[in-house]
């Protein structure tokens, strides 16, 4: 990197002068400093650090920091930028010294500063002076924006020729960066983009349209299809032309469809997803059925592209004792608690988690995540930045698996400590009287008993449905919906119903909403109640430990009111803190 060349430099000077010291530091600085137009930097300027860490005791430090920075840097970049010929050191040094005048100096920014980074920015966007397509497309915006922001007139102008000139070369030289002009003077009204511009642009994207859909062509590509299509949709919509935005969703269905059938099923079934929804936007639904029927078909065949994958986990004998010994107290009521909180997965713990995660696989954590089922995607879960809460469903899942072991061995010692029988759970699921019959939940826990675990899940899973029904009634909510069909009639209000209602959630706490949702009524988690109740549960997932999910849900109703409690007090301490 520049900055590090010239910190060599200045570290190898002998015996420098001050002049010499805040010049080095001035120049290493002035290219250490990272450019960016998100506005992260933590001092609202263009220029900002290039990284950021945070100590044990949560302060923040900037790499560079600009703090401490003498006013004189600034005139070290002023001076520079009019003394020197290159146009990107030019442009560079201007637009320093217009940036952080006041962060720095606590100085009004000087226009001539602008001014000499504009026009330098624009004379540097060439491949004389930048070699890289996306770099001169860099320095126009930069321009652009600095234009609009000093309301130069002349340089807006010249700033959008610019662009549009770096468009037309990309169109000519079938560039892959057509969309940047696009996105930029389409979207931003102050580019003054004239009447003859904006046909042009509009004109480049139909012609983009065209090649990329047709699958003869050699530039036959849905992805530009689409990535055009859309742009030209934001365009139509804004004009109310509704035939062209039709017309354009069903060319990218088309283009999605084709190129599905080049590819093997797994991509296949994740291409025609894409095709099935634009048609469905385009209103031709009966294309969108076909499709739909394509998709399930290549989902099933994609079975076999499947591979499983494993890990192995160590777990010490002294570990699982000391957790045993824990758990397992003299007294039965005492034990049933214990077990109920500590298998609960808590929404805090499995958030921190899936963010150290991120850390630790970036990559995977920017990756959105497809379920499939038999014959279609169940879910969609996105990256860990925009669908933190999808994560979560992960973690939990993975939670679920990992607390096989523990939750056996648990099991297993307190038959041993305990002489338990299919009662003991029954009654504590009924401690609060959410069960009005329990002759089925009692069928239930005995199959568990017997190892009939086909039974058990069969039968305790719309046990427990009902009983987390019960408490929604118990908390106020009505437990009924009218029926889709019949006039006048009501249904029973499901657990998708009860757990999504953001009242229940409020009320029931976030641990406990969260744990149920993920285990039995969201296709994220794994969701058991919907699988089973549309006979999509396969023998080869019901066993042991699937029932003994189960069994361990008995123990969380039976003290759903105290988490309910807890939770209440929490977030009553959680208002008195913020008072």
């Amino acid at each position: 990197m520049i900055s590090e060349e010239i910190n060599k430099a200045r570290i190898a000077l002998k015996s420098p002068s001050e002049a010499e010291n805040l010049g080095g530091w001035a120049e290493a600085l002035g290219f250490a400093l990272f450019p960016s137009k998100s506005n992260t930097s933590p001092w609202s300027t263009y220029f900002g650090p290039m990284a950021t860490s945070v100590d044990a005791e949560g302060n923040s430090h900037y790499h560079p920091d600009i703090g401490g920075t003498p006013a004189e840097v600034l005139d070290h970049w002023a001076m520079r930028a009019t003394s020197l010929k290159h146009p990107v050191l030019r442009a560079r040094y201007a637009d320093l010294a217009w940036d952080l005048a006041y962060a720095i100096g606590r100085r009004r920014r000087d226009l001539i500063a602008a001014r000499t980074a504009i026009d330098n920015y624009l004379e540097s966007a060439s491949e004389r002076f930048r070699s890289e397509r996306y770099h001169q497309y860099d320095a126009v915006d930069r321009a652009l924006d600095l234009a609009i922001q000093i309301k130069d007139e002349g340089r807006i102008d010249a700033a959008r020729v610019a662009y549009m000139t770096l468009h037309r070369q990309d169109m000519q030289q079938g560039g892959n960066l057509w969309w940047r002009a696009v996105d930029r003077l389409l979207d931003e009204k102050k580019a003054n983009l004239t009447e003859d511009e904006q046909e042009e642009l509009i004109r480049d994207l139909e012609a983009l349209v065209n090649q990329s859909s047709d699958p003869s062509a050699t530039k036959f590509d849905p992805y530009v299809t689409e990535n055009a299509a859309r742009r030209l949709i934001k365009v139509y919509s804004r004009g109310h032309r509704s035939a062209d935005v039709r017309r354009l969703h069903e060319a990218v269905a088309k283009a999605y469809e084709r190129f599905a059938d080049a590819h093997p099923p797994m991509l296949a079934a994740a291409l025609l997803q894409t095709s099935m929804d634009a048609y469905e936007r385009a209103g031709l639904t009966e294309d969108s059925k076909r499709v739909r029927v394509e998709m399930q078909r290549q989902i099933g065949e994609s079975k076999s592209d499947m591979k499983p994958i494993t890990s192995e986990i160590l777990i010490q004998n002294d570990d699982l004792e000391k957790f045993l010994t824990g758990v397992i107290d003299e007294d039965l009521g005492s034990t049933f608690a214990k077990l109920a909180i500590e298998f609960l997965p808590k929404r805090k713990i499995l958030e921190a988690d899936v963010k150290e995660t991120a850390k630790e696989a970036p990559l995977m954590a920017h990756i959105s995540q497809k379920i499939m089922s038999d014959d279609r995607v169940a879910a969609i879960i996105g990256s860990v930045k925009d669908d933190l809460f999808g994560r979560l469903f992960q973690q939990a899942k993975f939670s679920f698996s990992f607390s096989h072991i523990w939750l056996l061995a648990a099991f297993q010692r307190l038959a041993e400590r305990h002489d338990v029988l299919p009662e003991h759970f029954v009654g504590w699921a009924n401690r609060h009287g959410i069960f009005e019959d329990m002759g089925l939940l009692l069928q239930g826990v005995r199959a568990w008993f017997e190892g009939d675990y086909v039974k058990a899940v069969h039968v305790l899973v719309p046990q427990i449905e009902g009983g987390v029904r019960s408490i929604a009634g118990q908390l106020g909510k009505p437990v009924t919906k009218a029926h889709p069909k019949i006039k006048g009639a009501s249904v029973a209000i499901n657990m998708g119903d009860i757990l999504y209602s953001d009242e229940i959630v409020k009320k029931l706490g976030d641990d406990v909403a969260f744990y149920l949702l993920a285990l039995y009524a969201d296709p994220r988690g794994l969701n058991l109640r919907n699988q089973l109740a549309h006979g999509q549960l396969r023998l080869t997932s019901i066993n042991d430990h699937t029932a003994r999910l189960l069994i361990h849900t008995l123990l969380v109703l039976g003290l759903w009111k105290e988490f309910a409690e807890s939770f209440a007090q929490t977030q009553a301490q959680s208002v008195e803190e913020k008072l």
